[in-house]
């Protein structure tokens, strides 16, 4: 139900820039494979359900806390920094080594800016707001 939403929602979604296909392409592109993957669960369930312990669980809701802080900071600080928090984060709570986690984000954000924003052509804001006033 949740993907469906995703497609629904995502369908409507316009841009006057990008690809020829445009951006409602993508919701479809990871719409349809989540629909079917969850329908495999409900057709063919396991039975049986283990839930991780609480370190585990606590390990998720961080990166999901992170994951909604780039969300909210990516426009006020712009792609690469907001970014580089992502990785390093993301990378320090799945168990990487935190200095090894600050490297690949301090390499991955400004590559991954380039790749779209010079490369593919998508805008991307270099400096977010808080840094432009």
């Amino acid at each position: 139900m949740i993907a469906a939403l995703y497609m629904y929602f995502g369908k409507q979604y316009s841009a006057d820039f990008g690809d020829v296909l445009g951006p409602s392409v993508f919701p479809m592109v990871v719409g349809i494979p989540a629909m079917l993957l969850s329908a495999t669960l409900v057709v063919f369930p396991s039975g049986e359900v283990s839930w991780p312990d609480r370190g585990h669980m606590a390990r998720q809701l961080l990166a999901l806390a992170i994951l909604l802080g780039y969300a909210f900071l990516l426009r006020p600080l712009g792609f690469p920094l907001a970014s580089f928090g992502l990785i390093a984060g993301i990378g320090t709570v799945l168990g990487g080594a935190p200095l090894k986690a600050v490297i690949l984000g301090a390499i991955m954000s400004p590559a991954l800016w380039a790749l779209f924003d010079q490369v593919l052509g998508l805008p991307l804001a270099f400096f977010g707001y808080w840094f432009t006033q």
